[in-house]
This record gives structure tokens, sequence and C-alpha cells, in this order.
């Protein structure tokens, strides 16, 4: 935002600015208009941030040049005006990359990162432009969206015509851009850009807007002023747990401080509009013990009544051998992030803590201390079968679940960890089990209930973690000891206050005992695979140990057949670890509590219990009335908790009821919650493929003569290999598409070619003539794609080409699940596999088609020619 000759110029940042919070863009105005003075404050991440993202922009614009492409560069241009006019002058030549590409329509002004040409016409000649934008975040963002329909507009000014796409570039290798469909958010960008205008136009004073909290709060210049005024103000964010909805939902019962919240009368005089009242009695209640901390030295707290695999019945029975765990990591280092410090405390003989860390600066560091940290628990766990791994929040296992699958190491140690409920959260227990006079349920705050005193002063901290993370995130050495060592102290602090957080819990627990309640311990879970996974999962280790034995841990120093094995070696065990994601998605929504099901989309929360619509050999179908939620449940298997419940029979949006089959055993069960799970495909005929696959490989070699030649060329990202190909583009100068796939096709010899290309623009009308000259030669054609519907649309389109090629012969058979009533006379159903191979053999049939769980099968190897 700039003050130009009375009127207000307007940038990219100004946008998504007013995207995160309205009251921004009203008080940078009047900063702007020169009525009211910034903050000192900076953000102290910001040159960092800045400084990688020109190393990213630099990267990305030595990777644009090569010979014979045409780049400008304009980021030594100070001056505004003279850099539009260099734009545009760039523009007009057809440069191929313009690098800082300025322009302004109006009001509105922007820098793109890059402009790339694309020939495409447009008022410049035979050539248009595209834009590209480097960023490091990992997730795009909202705010990213509008800033590139930003530059598509002025764009739009310069060449006459709005590019079609839009591109995010991230730092991967190969800078592999995400695309984005330009007229699919400009409806989007146009409603907040008009916003935006309509804003400055009013000219509002700094009372027009209220600084609702947000995301961007923790970014902004700002954050120190308007958090004094929530807390002159009393306001509700304050409160611990509240959520937005509910804030707003107060608001119209006129319940708008945390005082007055704390007094709301219960019963609740009316039902919200969205949400359960329940969740507005919990809010209720943690205002009102908020309000009573106030003056106390120590917060308030209340023990919640015991309830079944909740809060204090979660507690296992302390062990000697008892680890405290927690990891510093910074998500920004590299294109993964880097778990770089892992502690851990335990009690010594004295019961004295004992801590012990390890840190990692780089893949390798990280990879061994991860190593060294479940080798320890799996020693510890050996020795005393009754320990277990505590910790604060679901950080901690979740890093331990990705580090396993990032180095596909200790895998089988780790499931067994996870599948005996080793890890035992804190964070959600005490939350569960105690009320307490917090504006937020985190370890430091929790620290004033059981008196823990840090040694490190958490001022230090936060600057020790930054001067560190600084040089993580700059790939500079870390010689930094002093923070190092006070970031480590800080990690001992964090081990040993969860130390001290179980300690009183058990305190709480036996309070509980002692006034005559009862207050279970957790079933002991057994962690050991069933004997055949295990049998599996050893041929796969050893498989997965002969392929990358001999591979750096980094990954920029590997050959390209080391790349090729590593890739190989993690392809054997992918379907159980995707498996694994689903069943860690299911054991998350099983232990989250009925209130918080309520805001996630797999799940349906607040069910009441209507009617029995029907009851069919014993099975019922109940009907179940829910509160307003956003929800995808739309079919498959219903879960409440560790129970099956049923399926879904319907669900009607708009009387929000839930009707559920049941099973015999559940019928008298009527869940307040549930959540959708479908659990995964057997696929034991892919996993089997692949480790057929990786078996030669070990045993030959990933480059040599053989078979599986176009799988292993695939692992080594080779060319195609075509007949007469001298390099270069196998597409011909003036060919088409088309009549270059039917001559490459009939060329290839033990390859992989790929055809891409967006909905609409041709893949199976290409693909159905490359088939029917296959079939003129007398070849068998195999067809496969991830579902059957996909399958029939190419077998059709096949039949219809045949056609019109005169292959008057051809005839496919299709695997399918269940046989149709439509299928044409040269298409074939089967509805068993063994029936395509017996098609195949026989005399007539050309084209078979199935999906992988077909074409994987051993005896399917080499059934067709293509």
């Amino acid at each position: 935002m700039k003050l130009e000759n009375s009127s207000i110029r307007l940038a990219a940042t100004d946008l998504s600015n007013h995207l995160s919070c309205r009251h921004l863009t009203t008080i940078e105005l009047a900063v702007t208009r020169g009525t009211k003075k910034a903050p000192l404050w900076k953000n102290p991440d910001a040159w960092v941030l800045q400084e990688r993202g020109l190393e990213h922009e630099q990267s990305y614009v030595e990777h644009l040049r090569e010979p014979g492409r045409s780049l400008v560069d304009l980021r030594e241009i100070e001056t505004d005006e003279h850099a539009i006019a260099e734009t545009r002058a760039a523009m007009m030549r057809g440069a191929d990359v313009i690098v800082q590409a300025t322009m302004r329509d109006g009001r509105w002004f922007g820098r793109a990162d890059v402009l790339r040409r694309v020939e495409k016409p447009s008022q410049l000649g035979s050539w248009s432009y595209e834009i590209d934008d480097c960023k490091l975040a990992q997730q795009t963002k909202a705010e990213t969206i509008l800033q590139l329909c930003l530059y598509a507009e002025l764009l739009h000014a310069v060449q006459g015509s709005l590019p079609e796409f839009m591109y995010v570039v991230r730092p991967v290798e190969g800078f592999v851009p995400e695309r984005y469909r330009v007229l699919d958010y400009a409806a989007y960008y146009r409603q907040v850009k008009s916003r935006l205008e309509e804003a400055i136009e009013a000219r509002a004073g700094e009372q027009g807007t209220y600084p609702e909290p947000n995301s961007h709060c923790s970014v902004c210049r700002w954050w120190r002023e308007c958090d004094a005024r929530w807390r002159r103000d009393d306001h509700l964010s304050l409160v611990a747990g509240i959520t937005t909805l509910q804030q707003k939902q107060l608001a119209a019962w006129e319940t708008t401080t945390v005082e007055e919240l704390a007094g709301l009368p219960l019963p609740l005089r009316s039902r919200p509009e969205r949400g359960s009242p329940e969740s507005y009695v919990k809010v209720r209640e943690q205002a009102r013990v908020q309000v009573a901390s106030r003056e106390q030295d120590v917060p308030v707290f209340e023990l919640l009544p015991v309830e079944p695999e909740r809060g204090l019945t979660q507690l296992p029975e302390p062990a000697p051998a008892d680890i405290f765990f927690d990891i510093e990591a910074d998500p920004f280092v590299g294109t993964s992030g880097l778990e770089y410090l892992f502690g851990v405390a335990s009690l010594d003989a004295r019961e004295e803590p004992l801590y012990e860390s390890r840190w990692a600066v780089s893949a390798s560091q990280e990879k061994a201390a991860f190593e060294w940290f479940v080798d320890l628990v799996m020693a510890r766990w050996s020795a005393n079968p009754g320990m277990h791994v505590y910790h604060f929040g679901a950080y901690e296992p979740s890093a331990v679940k990705r580090l396993m699958g990032r180095y596909a190491s200790r895998e089988d140690e780790v499931d067994r960890m996870l599948r005996s409920s080793l890890f035992v959260n804190l964070h959600a227990i005490t939350k569960q089990a105690v009320r307490a006079g917090v504006e937020e349920y985190s370890l430091k705050s929790l620290e004033q209930l059981y008196s823990f005193k840090r040694d490190i002063d958490l001022r230090d901290a936060r600057f020790a973690k930054r001067m560190v993370e600084h040089c993580l995130e700059l790939g500079r050495t870390l010689d930094d000891m002093k923070s190092a060592q006070t970031l480590e102290g800080y990690n001992r602090d964090d081990c040993v206050s969860t130390l001290a957080l179980r300690e009183w819990l058990e305190r709480q627990r036996n309070a509980v005992i002692g006034s005559g309640q009862d207050v279970p311990r957790p079933v002991a879970e057994d962690g050991s695979p069933p004997a055949k996974i295990d049998e599996r999962q050893q041929r796969i280790a050893a498989l997965f140990e002969a392929l990358t034995r001999d591979i750096p841990v980094e990954p920029e120093q590997r050959s390209e057949e080391q790349k090729a094995r590593w890739l190989m070696a993690n392809l054997l065990d992918w379907h159980r670890r995707e498996d694994k994601a689903e069943w860690w998605e299911y054991f998350r929504l099983r232990d989250l509590p009925d209130e918080d099901l309520l805001y996630e989309k797999s799940a349906i929360g607040g069910l009441q219990w209507m009617q029995r619509t029907s009851m069919e050999r014993k099975i019922p179908v109940d009907r179940y009335s829910f509160v307003p939620q956003e929800t995808d449940v739309r079919r498959g298997e219903l879960h409440y908790r560790k129970e099956k419940i049923g399926t879904v029979e319907a669900v009607n949006l708009f009387d929000r009821t839930l009707d559920i089959r049941k099973m015999r055993k559940t019928a008298d069960i009527h869940p307040v919650s549930v959540f959708a799970f479908e659990r995964p495909i057997d696929s034991k005929a892919q996993q089997e493929s692949l480790f057929r696959l990786g078996t030669w490989v070990q045993e030959n070699g990933v480059d040599a003569p053989g078979p599986y030649r176009a799988a292993r060329d695939l692992l080594l990202r080779k060319r195609p290999q075509v007949s007469g190909d001298g390099g270069g583009t196998l597409v011909r100068q003036g060919e088409s598409t088309l009549d270059a796939a039917r001559r490459i096709v009939l060329s290839m010899y033990s390859s992989v070619l790929a055809v891409q290309g967006p909905p609409g623009s041709g893949k199976t009308y290409t693909g159905a003539r490359m088939i029917c000259e296959l079939v003129r030669q007398g070849k068998k054609i195999g067809i496969t794609a991830l579902s059957h519907k996909v399958i029939r649309n190419l077998l059709e389109q096949v039949v219809s080409a045949a056609e019109q090629m005169n292959l008057r012969q051809l005839r496919c058979v299709q695997k399918v699940g269940t046989k149709s009533d439509t299928s044409p006379p040269s298409i074939s159903e089967v509805e068993d596999n063994p029936e395509v191979l017996q098609a195949l053999q026989a005399e007539g049939v050309q084209v078979a088609a199935g999906t992988s769980f077909l074409w994987s099968r051993q005896e399917f190897f080499e059934a067709v020619d293509v």
C-alpha cells in the first residue's frame, strides 16, 4: 500500500493481507495516510524467509537458462516506472523468460517472479505469457492464488488476453510446477479485490473494523496492539478451545466477553445453529474456571467425571523404564523439514531425571537419531514390557511415523510400538481429565498446576531456537554452541516437565480413587503382527537391505543406478505403507472425543436416535438426526470408538438425518457420533509382483539385459526406446500428436511412452487409435486403469476406432466385478481371472482389459505384447 498523488496504490500483499484480516487493511491504510504510526516490531524470521526465497528464485532462474532461450532479468532495476517500461519492451520483443516482471494497471501494481513465453497468440503477436511464482511453503494458500490472479489480470492489460494457467514453483527436484487454471479462481479473486477496493474508498476510520484473531496474527507487526485490545475487551478468543463458529453463535446470543460467557445460564435457552449444545456447555464451563482463576496465583482446576477410555483411565501403570520424549523440529529446512533434536528423559536408580539427546543437522544424522531413539525404546521395552513413551501433543508419534516412511527404516519396530499403544499423549489425557483456568492447554501454561520450574528462561530459549533454525534453514554450519546448549536445555526442560505432568496426573488419579471411584488402567495391547505379515515383512526387509546396502543417505550423492534401486526398494512395501496411513487415520478418529468429531468431515456428530425404519432378518435400519455441520460421509462402514456400528444406508443433508444399517450385535447401541472408514483393499497380488521385480533387480542389476526391461527403464527414468530414435524430441517437425503416437507405438521395444494432457485433450481418442494400429500388426494388447469405468470408456473408443479403420474382426475381453446388461458384442465381460487368460490364448481376442489386480498376477506376466 502506497500513497501516490493523494490516491492509494495497491499490490498483491495488500490483497492477501485483506483476505487474512480486514482490520489489517484499516490500520495499514491509516499508516499510509499518515494518521497512525507503525510499530517498531518486525517478524524476526522474515529476513531468513526473504533470503531463502531469493535463493530459491535464483536457482529457478538458473534452471530456466538454456542455450537459445532469451532471458531478461529486471531484478537490478531500481525505479518502478523504469521496470514497467522494460517489462513491456521485453514482452513486445517476445523474450522467452522475464524475471521480476513489473506491471501496473490503474491503482494496481505487481512484480511477478517470472513471466514465461507460451506459443499462444495475443496482442503481442503469435506468443503470450504465463506466470511462475516461486514459493517455499509446502502447501499453496489462498493468498498465493490471489496474488497470481492479480498478476494474471495485470498481464491481461498488457497482452490483451488472460493467461490460461498460472504456476507455483517449489524448491523440489526439477522445479516441477503446480498448475492452476486462472478462470477457476477468477470470480473468487474479483470478490476479494472489490471488497478491498470498497474498504479503501470508504476511508474507514480505525474503529471501522475489529481485530478478529486469525492465523496471520503470528507474523503480523500489529499483534501486540491487537492482543492488548482483546484483553481490554475480555474477548471470547481468550477462552481455551473456543472456535470461531462458537464465537459467532455466542455473539448472536449477545454474549461477547469471557465474563459474560462464564455467567451464561445453564441449561442453554436455545439450540445453537451449528454444533452440539454440549460443546457450548463445555466452553461455558471453561470460561467459568478461567474467570475464577484471574485473581489466583495458581490457576483453579477441576477434575472432570471419569469416563471409560478417556482421561485418567488412559494412564498406564508407571514403570521404571518409562521414557519422556520431545523433538525439536524445523519444517522449513530443505524441502521436507528436519527433526533436528531428539530428547528423552527417564528416571535413574535414585529416581532423578536422566536426560539424553541426539542432534541432527543433515539427512544422514536425522536417520541416525531416529534409529537411536527407536533402538533405545525397543531395548528398554524388551527389558521391561510395562514401559511406555510419554509425550505432550501429537507431534512426536507423527514425526516417528514420518521418519519411518522417509528412510524405510525400523518399520516393524515402529509398527509394534503403535499397535501396542506404547505412545501416551499426556496433552489429550489432560484435556479429557482436567478443566483448568488457563487460556491454552499448552505444556508451559499447565506447568503452573504442578509448580514446575524451568532451568532455561523461555525468552533465552526462543532466541536460541531462532539462531539454530536460521542456520539450518540457510544451510550454514551450526557453530553457535551457546545457542545449541541453551536449546538443548530447553528440550530437557520439556522432557522433564512431561515427566512432572505425568506424576501430577497420577496424584489426581489417586485422589479420585480415594474418593471412592474406580479408575481402571488401559488394557495392554499385543503389538505382535499376524504370523503371515511377519513372515512377509522379514522377506521384504532382507530384500530391501540387499538393494540399498551401498546407497548413500543423502539423495544428491546417489548415482542414477542407485536412485533406481532406492526407488525399487521403497516400492516393495508401498501398498502396506499406504494401508498403514489409512489405519493411522482410523485410530486418530477412534480416539477423538465426540465434540471434536463434529469438526471432522469424515464423521458426523451430535446424533440423536429418531426411529427404527426397517427390520430385515433381525438387522435393523435406524434413523438419527444430527446437528448442523460439514460432513463428507455418504457411504461405507460407520464406527463409534472401537466398535463398528454398521454401514450408511442413507444421508439427507437437508433434513439432517442419517440412516444406519446396523448389525445384530449393535442393534441396541445408539452412538452420539460416528466416523466413516473403508478398510484397505487386499493388494497381495500387486505386492508379490513388485517383490518378483525387486528380486530380479537384486540378482541381476537394474540395467542388465533380460525381462522387466520396460519397468526397469521407468525406474531409471530413461527416455522411451524407439527404433530409429536419434535423440531430441520424439515428435517430428510438423507431425501431429496422434500421428506421432501411432508411429512411435509400432517402433517401441521394451519401453514405456507417456501421452499426457488435461481432460478433453484427446488422450482416449489417441490411445484407441494406437491400439488399433497394434491390432492391425497382429499384436495382443492389454489395457489397465484404476477403475473398470475408465477401462470401459477406452474399450468403447477402441471399438469405435476399429469400425472407422475397417478392423472388422476386433474382439475384446474385460475382467469386471459384476457383468452389465449393456456390453456391446465385441466386448466380452468375464468375472474370473482365468477366463481372461483363456481368451487371450484363444484365437480371435486381441485386446484384454482389467485393473492392476488382474495384471499383477504371475500367470499374466508377458501375456500380451503391449
